[in-house]
Protein backbone atom coordinates (compact mmCIF):
# COMPACT_ATOMS: atom_id res chain seq x y z
CA UNK A 1 0.00 0.00 0.00
CA UNK A 2 0.87 3.10 -0.74
CA UNK A 3 2.07 6.13 1.84
CA UNK A 4 -0.98 8.12 0.09
CA UNK A 5 -3.22 5.23 1.07
CA UNK A 6 -1.99 4.96 4.80
CA UNK A 7 -2.76 9.09 4.89
CA UNK A 8 -6.50 7.96 3.59
CA UNK A 9 -7.33 5.27 6.15
CA UNK A 10 -5.69 7.63 8.74
CA UNK A 11 -8.06 10.17 7.66
CA UNK A 12 -10.83 8.11 7.76
CA UNK A 13 -10.23 6.74 11.50
CA UNK A 14 -9.78 10.31 12.22
CA UNK A 15 -13.50 11.21 10.74
CA UNK A 16 -15.14 7.53 12.63
CA UNK A 17 -13.84 8.89 15.74
CA UNK A 18 -14.98 11.82 15.62
CA UNK A 19 -18.54 11.24 14.19
CA UNK A 20 -19.09 8.47 17.05
CA UNK A 21 -17.73 11.25 19.84
CA UNK A 22 -20.79 13.35 17.66
CA UNK A 23 -23.10 10.66 18.34
CA UNK A 24 -22.12 9.76 22.08
CA UNK A 25 -22.70 13.72 22.53
CA UNK A 26 -25.61 13.45 20.58
CA UNK A 27 -26.91 10.80 23.16
CA UNK A 28 -25.96 12.79 25.85
CA UNK A 29 -28.28 15.66 25.64
CA UNK A 30 -30.75 13.66 25.06
CA UNK A 31 -30.45 11.57 28.12
CA UNK A 32 -33.86 13.19 29.96
CA UNK A 33 -35.60 13.52 26.27
CA UNK A 34 -38.63 11.26 26.50
CA UNK A 35 -38.66 8.91 23.52
CA UNK A 36 -35.35 9.01 22.94
CA UNK A 37 -33.21 6.38 21.18
CA UNK A 38 -29.79 6.17 21.35
CA UNK A 39 -27.71 6.15 18.54
CA UNK A 40 -24.48 4.38 17.56
CA UNK A 41 -22.40 4.51 14.71
CA UNK A 42 -22.15 1.42 12.27
CA UNK A 43 -18.93 0.97 11.45
CA UNK A 44 -17.86 -1.73 8.80
CA UNK A 45 -14.59 -2.48 7.47
CA UNK A 46 -13.77 -0.75 4.20
CA UNK A 47 -13.63 -2.87 0.77
CA UNK A 48 -10.34 -3.80 0.22
CA UNK A 49 -8.11 -2.38 -2.88
CA UNK A 50 -7.65 -4.32 -5.67
CA UNK A 51 -4.21 -5.91 -4.41
CA UNK A 52 -6.37 -7.31 -1.41
CA UNK A 53 -4.87 -5.05 1.00
CA UNK A 54 -7.25 -3.49 3.71
CA UNK A 55 -8.80 0.54 3.31
CA UNK A 56 -9.28 1.16 7.20
CA UNK A 57 -13.21 1.71 8.18
CA UNK A 58 -15.88 3.05 6.66
CA UNK A 59 -19.25 4.33 8.94
CA UNK A 60 -21.96 2.86 7.08
CA UNK A 61 -24.72 4.58 9.04
CA UNK A 62 -26.06 5.88 12.46
CA UNK A 63 -28.56 3.63 13.86
CA UNK A 64 -31.32 4.19 16.61
CA UNK A 65 -31.08 1.34 18.93
CA UNK A 66 -34.38 -0.03 19.84
CA UNK A 67 -36.55 -3.30 20.21
CA UNK A 68 -39.13 -3.97 17.70
CA UNK A 69 -41.15 -6.16 20.53
CA UNK A 70 -41.19 -3.77 23.34
CA UNK A 71 -42.50 -0.96 21.07
CA UNK A 72 -45.27 -2.87 19.94
CA UNK A 73 -45.81 -3.78 23.95
CA UNK A 74 -45.92 -0.15 24.77
CA UNK A 75 -47.74 1.03 21.75
CA UNK A 76 -50.71 -1.69 22.86
CA UNK A 77 -50.53 -1.43 27.04
CA UNK A 78 -50.89 2.17 26.12
CA UNK A 79 -54.51 1.83 24.94
CA UNK A 80 -55.47 -0.15 27.56
CA UNK A 81 -54.03 1.83 30.30
CA UNK A 82 -55.96 4.65 28.48
CA UNK A 83 -59.22 2.23 28.93
CA UNK A 84 -58.81 2.03 32.57
CA UNK A 85 -57.59 5.15 33.79
CA UNK A 86 -60.27 7.17 31.67
CA UNK A 87 -62.93 4.17 33.37
CA UNK A 88 -61.33 5.12 37.37
CA UNK A 89 -62.05 8.16 37.04
CA UNK A 90 -65.47 8.48 35.64
CA UNK A 91 -66.63 5.64 37.90
CA UNK A 92 -64.87 7.80 40.91
CA UNK A 93 -66.96 11.38 39.35
CA UNK A 94 -70.40 8.35 39.44
CA UNK A 95 -69.51 7.24 43.13
CA UNK A 96 -69.44 11.32 44.63
CA UNK A 97 -72.83 11.78 43.09
CA UNK A 98 -74.09 8.68 44.79
CA UNK A 99 -72.02 9.16 48.14
CA UNK A 100 -72.94 13.10 48.17
CA UNK A 101 -69.97 14.75 49.35
CA UNK A 102 -72.08 18.03 48.87
CA UNK A 103 -74.43 17.00 51.82
CA UNK A 104 -77.48 16.52 49.33
CA UNK A 105 -77.63 13.29 50.03
CA UNK A 106 -80.92 11.23 48.63
CA UNK A 107 -81.05 8.19 51.27
CA UNK A 108 -81.44 11.17 53.89
CA UNK A 109 -84.34 12.55 52.13
CA UNK A 110 -86.06 9.27 51.41
CA UNK A 111 -86.03 8.13 55.18
CA UNK A 112 -87.25 11.59 56.42
CA UNK A 113 -90.03 11.23 53.34
CA UNK A 114 -90.77 7.53 54.93
CA UNK A 115 -90.94 8.61 58.54
CA UNK A 116 -92.92 11.46 58.33
CA UNK A 117 -95.73 9.24 56.70
CA UNK A 118 -95.14 6.87 59.95
CA UNK A 119 -95.43 9.98 62.00
CA UNK A 120 -98.62 11.05 60.21
CA UNK A 121 -100.27 7.69 60.77
CA UNK A 122 -100.15 8.48 64.43
CA UNK A 123 -101.72 12.11 64.04
CA UNK A 124 -103.71 11.42 60.61
CA UNK A 125 -105.66 14.51 61.59
CA UNK A 126 -102.84 16.97 62.69
CA UNK A 127 -102.00 19.47 60.01
CA UNK A 128 -98.68 20.35 61.18
CA UNK A 129 -97.85 16.89 60.76
CA UNK A 130 -99.42 17.04 56.68
CA UNK A 131 -97.37 20.34 56.47
CA UNK A 132 -93.69 18.36 57.91
CA UNK A 133 -94.81 15.44 55.33
CA UNK A 134 -94.98 17.84 52.33
CA UNK A 135 -91.69 19.50 53.20
CA UNK A 136 -89.60 16.81 53.39
CA UNK A 137 -91.60 15.14 50.25
CA UNK A 138 -90.71 18.69 48.17
CA UNK A 139 -87.16 18.17 49.79
CA UNK A 140 -86.90 14.68 48.70
CA UNK A 141 -88.28 16.05 44.73
CA UNK A 142 -85.35 18.48 45.32
CA UNK A 143 -83.06 15.78 45.49
CA UNK A 144 -84.13 13.93 42.74
CA UNK A 145 -83.88 16.89 40.55
CA UNK A 146 -80.14 17.57 41.97
CA UNK A 147 -79.58 13.80 41.31
CA UNK A 148 -80.75 14.18 37.65
CA UNK A 149 -78.90 17.73 37.13
CA UNK A 150 -75.49 16.16 38.12
CA UNK A 151 -75.93 13.05 36.44
CA UNK A 152 -77.03 14.45 33.43
CA UNK A 153 -73.97 17.17 33.81
CA UNK A 154 -71.90 14.34 33.59
CA UNK A 155 -73.10 12.94 30.33
CA UNK A 156 -72.59 16.53 28.76
CA UNK A 157 -68.95 16.92 30.19
CA UNK A 158 -68.15 13.05 28.56
CA UNK A 159 -69.51 14.55 25.69
CA UNK A 160 -67.68 17.38 25.93
CA UNK A 161 -64.32 15.01 26.60
CA UNK A 162 -65.06 13.14 23.90
CA UNK A 163 -65.20 15.91 21.26
CA UNK A 164 -61.71 17.51 22.92
CA UNK A 165 -60.29 14.02 22.81
CA UNK A 166 -61.04 13.56 19.10
CA UNK A 167 -59.20 17.05 18.50
CA UNK A 168 -56.76 15.82 19.96
CA UNK A 169 -56.31 12.44 18.54
CA UNK A 170 -56.47 14.27 15.15
CA UNK A 171 -53.68 16.95 16.01
CA UNK A 172 -51.74 13.72 16.63
CA UNK A 173 -52.61 12.25 13.05
CA UNK A 174 -51.42 15.21 11.48
CA UNK A 175 -48.39 15.69 13.28
CA UNK A 176 -47.43 11.54 12.50
CA UNK A 177 -48.30 12.14 8.50
CA UNK A 178 -45.67 15.74 8.72
CA UNK A 179 -43.06 13.51 10.43
CA UNK A 180 -43.54 10.93 7.59
CA UNK A 181 -43.35 13.52 5.16
CA UNK A 182 -39.69 14.66 6.87
CA UNK A 183 -38.44 10.86 7.33
CA UNK A 184 -39.44 10.28 3.24
CA UNK A 185 -37.34 13.39 2.65
CA UNK A 186 -34.29 12.72 4.76
CA UNK A 187 -34.19 9.13 4.02
CA UNK A 188 -34.46 9.86 0.19
CA UNK A 189 -31.59 12.02 0.24
CA UNK A 190 -29.35 9.65 1.69
CA UNK A 191 -29.59 10.98 5.72
CA UNK A 192 -30.37 9.49 8.75
CA UNK A 193 -34.07 10.56 10.10
CA UNK A 194 -33.43 8.90 13.81
CA UNK A 195 -34.70 11.73 16.01
CA UNK A 196 -37.46 12.26 13.18
CA UNK A 197 -38.45 8.68 13.58
CA UNK A 198 -38.14 8.68 17.45
CA UNK A 199 -41.12 11.71 17.41
CA UNK A 200 -42.90 9.84 15.03
CA UNK A 201 -42.92 7.13 17.96
CA UNK A 202 -43.60 9.35 20.71
CA UNK A 203 -46.74 10.32 18.81
CA UNK A 204 -48.10 6.90 17.92
CA UNK A 205 -47.85 6.28 21.83
CA UNK A 206 -49.79 9.20 22.75
CA UNK A 207 -52.41 8.61 19.63
CA UNK A 208 -52.93 4.95 21.24
CA UNK A 209 -53.44 6.07 24.43
CA UNK A 210 -56.91 7.93 22.48
CA UNK A 211 -57.51 5.33 20.51
CA UNK A 212 -56.56 1.74 19.71
CA UNK A 213 -54.59 2.02 16.55
CA UNK A 214 -52.66 -0.77 14.24
CA UNK A 215 -49.72 0.53 12.35
CA UNK A 216 -47.25 -0.77 9.77
CA UNK A 217 -44.06 1.34 7.71
CA UNK A 218 -44.17 1.01 4.31
CA UNK A 219 -40.80 0.56 1.97
CA UNK A 220 -40.98 4.27 1.68
CA UNK A 221 -40.40 3.97 5.58
CA UNK A 222 -43.75 6.46 5.86
CA UNK A 223 -45.75 5.17 9.05
CA UNK A 224 -49.15 3.80 8.13
CA UNK A 225 -51.87 4.19 11.40
CA UNK A 226 -55.48 2.52 11.09
CA UNK A 227 -58.38 1.59 13.36
CA UNK A 228 -59.51 -1.51 13.86
CA UNK A 229 -61.78 -2.02 10.73
CA UNK A 230 -58.28 -1.35 8.26
CA UNK A 231 -60.02 2.35 7.74
CA UNK A 232 -56.82 4.63 8.02
CA UNK A 233 -56.34 7.78 9.78
CA UNK A 234 -52.73 8.37 8.68
CA UNK A 235 -51.80 7.16 5.31
CA UNK A 236 -47.89 8.26 4.08
CA UNK A 237 -48.45 12.18 4.10
CA UNK A 238 -51.85 12.34 4.67
CA UNK A 239 -54.02 12.53 7.91
CA UNK A 240 -58.14 11.36 7.57
CA UNK A 241 -60.11 13.56 10.50
CA UNK A 242 -62.43 11.63 13.39
CA UNK A 243 -65.67 13.77 13.64
CA UNK A 244 -67.59 14.63 16.52
CA UNK A 245 -70.55 13.53 15.21
CA UNK A 246 -74.02 14.44 16.74
CA UNK A 247 -77.45 12.32 16.27
CA UNK A 248 -80.79 13.24 17.14
CA UNK A 249 -81.66 10.02 17.66
CA UNK A 250 -79.13 9.30 20.28
CA UNK A 251 -80.67 12.24 22.54
CA UNK A 252 -77.39 14.60 20.77
CA UNK A 253 -74.70 12.50 22.19
CA UNK A 254 -71.47 12.87 20.47
CA UNK A 255 -70.35 9.82 17.98
CA UNK A 256 -67.41 9.22 16.41
CA UNK A 257 -67.04 9.75 12.36
CA UNK A 258 -64.29 9.13 10.36
CA UNK A 259 -63.60 11.29 7.29
CA UNK A 260 -62.20 8.94 4.36
CA UNK A 261 -60.13 9.95 1.14
CA UNK A 262 -63.31 10.17 -0.86
CA UNK A 263 -65.02 13.01 2.20
CA UNK A 264 -67.27 10.64 2.87
CA UNK A 265 -67.88 10.34 6.71
CA UNK A 266 -69.07 7.16 8.29
CA UNK A 267 -69.99 6.56 12.01
CA UNK A 268 -66.64 3.92 13.63
CA UNK A 269 -67.96 4.80 17.23
CA UNK A 270 -68.69 1.14 17.64
CA UNK A 271 -65.28 -0.19 15.86
CA UNK A 272 -63.17 1.82 17.51
CA UNK A 273 -61.63 -0.87 19.69
CA UNK A 274 -60.07 0.70 22.85
CA UNK A 275 -58.28 3.46 24.50
CA UNK A 276 -59.84 6.62 25.81
CA UNK A 277 -62.38 7.63 23.31
CA UNK A 278 -63.71 4.11 23.39
CA UNK A 279 -64.18 4.31 27.46
CA UNK A 280 -65.79 7.60 27.46
CA UNK A 281 -68.55 6.48 24.82
CA UNK A 282 -69.00 2.87 27.16
CA UNK A 283 -68.84 4.46 30.05
CA UNK A 284 -71.17 7.27 28.91
CA UNK A 285 -73.37 4.86 27.34
CA UNK A 286 -73.01 2.21 29.74
CA UNK A 287 -72.65 2.54 33.42
CA UNK A 288 -73.58 6.61 33.78
CA UNK A 289 -76.63 5.99 31.68
CA UNK A 290 -77.53 2.65 33.43
CA UNK A 291 -77.49 4.49 36.98
CA UNK A 292 -79.06 7.50 35.85
CA UNK A 293 -81.76 4.85 34.68
CA UNK A 294 -81.76 3.30 37.44
CA UNK A 295 -82.20 6.35 40.12
CA UNK A 296 -85.24 7.31 37.15
CA UNK A 297 -86.63 3.85 37.81
CA UNK A 298 -86.49 4.14 41.44
CA UNK A 299 -88.27 8.01 41.09
CA UNK A 300 -90.93 6.17 38.73
CA UNK A 301 -92.10 3.60 41.24
CA UNK A 302 -92.34 5.51 43.79
CA UNK A 303 -94.54 7.99 41.93
CA UNK A 304 -96.41 4.59 41.34
CA UNK A 305 -96.41 3.55 44.20
CA UNK A 306 -97.50 6.32 46.75
CA UNK A 307 -100.02 7.85 44.03
CA UNK A 308 -101.43 3.79 43.85
CA UNK A 309 -102.22 4.58 47.73
CA UNK A 310 -103.15 8.18 47.97
CA UNK A 311 -105.30 8.37 44.99
CA UNK A 312 -107.90 5.86 46.36
CA UNK A 313 -108.12 7.75 49.71
CA UNK A 314 -109.89 11.18 50.66
CA UNK A 315 -108.54 14.28 52.43
CA UNK A 316 -110.32 15.71 55.40
CA UNK A 317 -111.53 18.32 52.79
CA UNK A 318 -111.47 15.54 50.10
CA UNK A 319 -114.97 16.33 48.42
CA UNK A 320 -114.57 17.81 45.17
CA UNK A 321 -117.33 18.95 42.52
CA UNK A 322 -114.62 18.39 39.65
CA UNK A 323 -111.29 17.24 39.43
CA UNK A 324 -109.44 16.72 35.91
CA UNK A 325 -106.71 14.43 35.37
CA UNK A 326 -103.08 15.44 35.78
CA UNK A 327 -102.34 13.75 32.56
CA UNK A 328 -104.15 13.44 28.79
CA UNK A 329 -104.31 10.59 25.96
CA UNK A 330 -103.75 11.19 22.28
CA UNK A 331 -106.86 9.94 20.35
CA UNK A 332 -105.26 6.76 19.37
CA UNK A 333 -104.09 5.80 23.02
CA UNK A 334 -108.04 6.53 23.82
CA UNK A 335 -108.93 3.42 22.15
CA UNK A 336 -106.16 1.26 23.39
CA UNK A 337 -106.02 -0.63 26.50
CA UNK A 338 -105.21 1.26 29.19
CA UNK A 339 -101.57 0.38 30.29
CA UNK A 340 -100.33 -0.90 33.88
CA UNK A 341 -104.34 -1.52 34.35
CA UNK A 342 -105.15 -4.05 36.58
CA UNK A 343 -108.38 -6.16 37.00
CA UNK A 344 -110.64 -5.27 39.94
CA UNK A 345 -112.70 -2.35 41.33
CA UNK A 346 -112.60 1.16 41.92
CA UNK A 347 -115.20 2.96 43.90
CA UNK A 348 -116.47 6.95 43.56
CA UNK A 349 -118.88 8.05 46.38
CA UNK A 350 -121.64 11.25 46.17
CA UNK A 351 -121.85 13.49 48.64
CA UNK A 352 -125.44 15.40 48.91
CA UNK A 353 -125.83 19.15 49.81
CA UNK A 354 -126.10 18.04 53.24
CA UNK A 355 -122.92 16.69 52.91
CA UNK A 356 -123.93 13.07 53.76
CA UNK A 357 -123.18 9.97 51.28
CA UNK A 358 -126.01 9.65 49.19
CA UNK A 359 -123.99 7.24 46.59
CA UNK A 360 -121.52 4.79 45.94
CA UNK A 361 -120.57 4.38 42.45
CA UNK A 362 -118.40 1.00 41.94
CA UNK A 363 -116.70 0.44 38.70
CA UNK A 364 -115.17 -3.04 37.48
CA UNK A 365 -111.70 -2.70 35.75
CA UNK A 366 -110.78 -5.47 32.86
CA UNK A 367 -106.94 -5.56 32.41
CA UNK A 368 -105.90 -5.60 28.85
CA UNK A 369 -109.94 -4.59 27.44
CA UNK A 370 -110.18 -2.00 28.99
CA UNK A 371 -109.51 1.70 27.46
CA UNK A 372 -110.39 5.25 28.67
CA UNK A 373 -113.46 5.11 26.19
CA UNK A 374 -115.11 2.31 27.68
CA UNK A 375 -113.91 2.94 31.22
CA UNK A 376 -115.63 6.91 30.74
CA UNK A 377 -118.89 4.66 29.43
CA UNK A 378 -118.66 2.22 32.74
CA UNK A 379 -118.78 4.82 35.00
CA UNK A 380 -121.18 7.15 33.33
CA UNK A 381 -123.65 4.57 33.29
CA UNK A 382 -122.32 3.48 37.06
CA UNK A 383 -123.82 7.00 37.54
CA UNK A 384 -126.63 7.41 35.41
CA UNK A 385 -126.03 10.18 33.19
CA UNK A 386 -127.10 8.54 29.98
CA UNK A 387 -130.39 9.11 28.22
CA UNK A 388 -131.71 7.70 25.42
CA UNK A 389 -133.03 9.48 22.74
CA UNK A 390 -133.91 8.73 19.24
CA UNK A 391 -130.88 8.85 16.52
CA UNK A 392 -130.92 11.94 14.32
CA UNK A 393 -133.05 11.04 10.94
CA UNK A 394 -134.99 8.13 12.62
CA UNK A 395 -138.46 7.42 12.34
CA UNK A 396 -140.77 8.30 15.51
CA UNK A 397 -141.46 5.15 16.40
CA UNK A 398 -140.75 3.44 19.70
CA UNK A 399 -138.66 0.39 17.49
CA UNK A 400 -136.83 3.27 16.05
CA UNK A 401 -132.92 2.60 16.65
CA UNK A 402 -131.83 4.90 19.73
CA UNK A 403 -128.41 6.22 21.00
CA UNK A 404 -127.28 6.74 24.49
CA UNK A 405 -126.80 10.82 24.90
CA UNK A 406 -125.06 12.71 28.64
CA UNK A 407 -128.40 14.14 30.05
CA UNK A 408 -127.99 17.96 30.04
CA UNK A 409 -128.11 17.70 33.85
CA UNK A 410 -126.87 14.75 36.04
CA UNK A 411 -125.87 14.11 39.54
CA UNK A 412 -122.85 13.19 38.41
CA UNK A 413 -120.21 12.30 34.76
CA UNK A 414 -116.80 11.91 33.20
CA UNK A 415 -116.50 13.87 30.24
CA UNK A 416 -112.71 13.64 28.05
CA UNK A 417 -111.64 17.12 26.90
CA UNK A 418 -110.44 17.98 23.34
CA UNK A 419 -106.73 17.52 24.59
CA UNK A 420 -107.10 14.20 25.81
CA UNK A 421 -107.51 14.68 29.69
CA UNK A 422 -110.66 13.28 31.92
CA UNK A 423 -112.90 15.38 33.95
CA UNK A 424 -115.48 13.78 36.28
CA UNK A 425 -118.22 16.82 37.46
CA UNK A 426 -120.34 16.38 40.18
CA UNK A 427 -123.45 18.39 39.20
CA UNK A 428 -126.50 19.81 41.09
CA UNK A 429 -124.67 20.75 44.37
CA UNK A 430 -122.97 17.89 44.96
CA UNK A 431 -119.67 16.96 45.43
CA UNK A 432 -117.62 13.44 45.06
CA UNK A 433 -114.38 11.69 47.00
CA UNK A 434 -112.94 8.55 45.39
CA UNK A 435 -113.10 5.54 47.75
CA UNK A 436 -110.62 2.81 47.24
CA UNK A 437 -108.99 1.84 44.00
CA UNK A 438 -106.95 -1.59 43.49
CA UNK A 439 -107.05 -0.98 39.61
CA UNK A 440 -104.33 1.55 39.06
CA UNK A 441 -106.46 3.31 36.75
CA UNK A 442 -106.41 6.86 39.31
CA UNK A 443 -102.88 6.71 39.21
CA UNK A 444 -102.21 6.08 35.59
CA UNK A 445 -104.40 9.29 34.96
CA UNK A 446 -103.13 10.98 37.72
CA UNK A 447 -106.42 11.27 39.57
CA UNK A 448 -106.12 12.49 43.52
CA UNK A 449 -101.91 12.04 43.14
CA UNK A 450 -99.66 12.55 45.84
CA UNK A 451 -96.64 13.40 43.01
CA UNK A 452 -96.89 14.22 39.70
CA UNK A 453 -94.11 13.01 37.02
CA UNK A 454 -94.06 11.08 33.89
CA UNK A 455 -89.67 11.09 33.39
CA UNK A 456 -88.81 9.94 36.66
CA UNK A 457 -85.92 11.91 38.60
CA UNK A 458 -86.34 14.73 36.50
CA UNK A 459 -89.89 16.21 36.53
CA UNK A 460 -91.05 14.08 39.99
CA UNK A 461 -92.94 16.92 42.30
CA UNK A 462 -95.62 17.44 45.25
CA UNK A 463 -99.27 17.92 43.75
CA UNK A 464 -99.64 21.85 44.63
CA UNK A 465 -102.74 21.16 45.20
CA UNK A 466 -101.64 19.51 48.21
CA UNK A 467 -99.09 22.37 48.71
CA UNK A 468 -102.09 24.88 48.75
CA UNK A 469 -103.82 22.84 51.09
CA UNK A 470 -102.40 19.99 53.18
CA UNK A 471 -106.01 18.88 54.43
CA UNK A 472 -106.19 17.37 50.75
CA UNK A 473 -103.35 15.01 51.51
CA UNK A 474 -104.84 11.66 52.29
CA UNK A 475 -104.30 9.80 55.34
CA UNK A 476 -107.01 7.60 55.21
CA UNK A 477 -110.60 6.16 53.16
CA UNK A 478 -113.51 8.37 53.43
CA UNK A 479 -113.63 11.70 55.37
CA UNK A 480 -113.28 10.01 58.79
CA UNK A 481 -110.55 12.33 60.45
CA UNK A 482 -109.03 9.00 62.29
CA UNK A 483 -109.00 7.00 59.67
CA UNK A 484 -104.80 6.46 59.03
CA UNK A 485 -104.89 3.00 56.71
CA UNK A 486 -103.16 4.85 53.59
CA UNK A 487 -100.51 6.68 55.34
CA UNK A 488 -99.45 3.82 57.42
CA UNK A 489 -99.52 1.50 54.27
CA UNK A 490 -97.29 4.05 52.70
CA UNK A 491 -95.27 4.45 55.05
CA UNK A 492 -94.69 0.24 55.10
CA UNK A 493 -93.59 1.23 51.32
CA UNK A 494 -89.94 1.88 52.94
CA UNK A 495 -89.74 -2.34 53.45
CA UNK A 496 -91.98 -3.65 50.79
CA UNK A 497 -90.30 -5.20 48.24
CA UNK A 498 -91.33 -3.50 44.70
CA UNK A 499 -88.06 -2.80 43.21
CA UNK A 500 -86.01 -5.77 41.05
CA UNK A 501 -89.50 -7.94 40.09
CA UNK A 502 -90.88 -6.93 43.70
CA UNK A 503 -87.61 -8.41 45.51
CA UNK A 504 -85.92 -4.95 46.88
CA UNK A 505 -87.37 -2.27 48.79
CA UNK A 506 -86.61 1.28 47.97
CA UNK A 507 -83.72 1.46 50.54
CA UNK A 508 -82.59 -1.93 49.27
CA UNK A 509 -82.41 -0.95 45.78
CA UNK A 510 -80.60 2.40 46.21
CA UNK A 511 -77.93 0.95 48.65
CA UNK A 512 -77.24 -2.02 45.81
CA UNK A 513 -76.55 0.94 44.03
CA UNK A 514 -74.23 2.61 45.70
CA UNK A 515 -72.75 -0.99 46.52
CA UNK A 516 -72.25 -1.82 42.64
CA UNK A 517 -70.78 1.61 42.43
CA UNK A 518 -68.31 1.05 44.85
CA UNK A 519 -67.19 -2.73 43.48
CA UNK A 520 -66.83 -0.78 39.97
CA UNK A 521 -64.65 1.89 41.49
CA UNK A 522 -62.50 -1.07 42.75
CA UNK A 523 -62.27 -3.50 40.09
CA UNK A 524 -61.23 -0.16 37.91
CA UNK A 525 -58.39 0.81 40.26
CA UNK A 526 -57.01 -2.75 40.31
CA UNK A 527 -57.24 -2.98 36.51
CA UNK A 528 -55.89 0.77 36.07
CA UNK A 529 -52.85 -0.33 38.92
CA UNK A 530 -52.47 -3.43 36.80
CA UNK A 531 -52.31 -2.37 33.21
CA UNK A 532 -49.64 0.75 35.00
CA UNK A 533 -47.84 -1.67 36.04
CA UNK A 534 -47.43 -3.32 33.08
CA UNK A 535 -46.79 -0.51 31.15
CA UNK A 536 -43.95 0.80 33.28
CA UNK A 537 -42.56 -2.96 33.05
CA UNK A 538 -42.44 -3.02 29.11
CA UNK A 539 -40.90 0.43 29.12
CA UNK A 540 -38.15 -0.54 31.47
CA UNK A 541 -37.57 -3.45 29.18
CA UNK A 542 -37.36 -0.74 26.15
CA UNK A 543 -35.05 1.32 27.55
CA UNK A 544 -32.73 -1.39 29.18
CA UNK A 545 -32.27 -1.67 25.34
CA UNK A 546 -32.92 1.80 23.76
CA UNK A 547 -32.82 4.43 26.58
CA UNK A 548 -29.20 6.28 27.25
CA UNK A 549 -27.07 5.14 30.03
CA UNK A 550 -24.18 7.59 31.09
CA UNK A 551 -21.64 5.66 32.42
CA UNK A 552 -21.92 3.94 28.68
CA UNK A 553 -21.44 6.98 27.08
CA UNK A 554 -18.99 8.19 28.79
CA UNK A 555 -16.99 4.96 28.04
CA UNK A 556 -17.63 5.72 24.39
CA UNK A 557 -15.96 9.15 24.97
CA UNK A 558 -12.87 7.89 26.45
CA UNK A 559 -12.94 5.13 23.77
CA UNK A 560 -13.70 7.98 20.57
CA UNK A 561 -10.66 10.24 22.26
CA UNK A 562 -8.35 7.68 22.36
CA UNK A 563 -9.22 6.16 18.89
CA UNK A 564 -8.55 9.46 17.49
CA UNK A 565 -5.41 9.89 19.63
CA UNK A 566 -4.23 7.22 17.76
CA UNK A 567 -5.45 7.88 14.20
CA UNK A 568 -3.79 11.55 14.49
CA UNK A 569 -0.59 9.91 15.52
CA UNK A 570 -0.72 7.23 13.15
CA UNK A 571 -0.88 10.39 10.50
CA UNK A 572 2.08 11.98 12.58
CA UNK A 573 4.10 8.98 11.88
CA UNK A 574 2.73 8.37 7.79
CA UNK A 575 3.71 12.20 7.81
CA UNK A 576 7.01 12.03 9.03
CA UNK A 577 7.33 8.61 6.62
CA UNK A 578 6.54 10.73 3.86
CA UNK A 579 9.09 13.56 4.54
CA UNK A 580 12.00 11.00 4.35
CA UNK A 581 10.84 9.87 1.55
CA UNK A 582 10.75 13.50 -0.12
CA UNK A 583 13.90 14.44 1.42
CA UNK A 584 15.68 11.46 -0.52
Amino acid sequence: MSLLGSLEIGKKSMTNAQQGQSTTGHNIANVDTKGFSRQEIDQVTAAPAVAGYGQGADIRSVRRIQDGFTKEKVVGEQTKVGSWDTKEKILSEVEAIFTDLEGNKLRNALDEFWSAWGTLAHEPESSTMRKALLSKAETLSERFHIFNERLTGLRDTLNSRISSRILEANQLARQIATTNKQVEQLENKGLQANDARDQREQLLQQLSKIIEVRWDESSRGTLDVQIQNGQSIVHGREAYALIPMKQAARQGDVQIGLKGPTGLVTDVTHIVGGGVLKELVQQRDGNVSEFAGNIDLMAKELVFRVNGLHSGGTGLKGAKVQETSAYSLNDEARNQPLPFLQSGSFGINLVGIDGIKERELNIQVEAGKDTLETLVDKINTAAGAYEEVRSEGAPEDENAPKEKRLKAQTPFKAVINPEGSLSLIADQGRKFYFNGDNTNFNTIMGFNSFFHGVNGAADIQVNQALLDDEMNLVAGYGMTPSDNRIAAQIAELQRTGVLADGTLSFDEFYNGQTTEIGLKVQDAQKGAQSHGQMLDQYEALRDSVSAVNLDEEMANMVKYQRSYEASAKYLSTIDEMTQSVINM
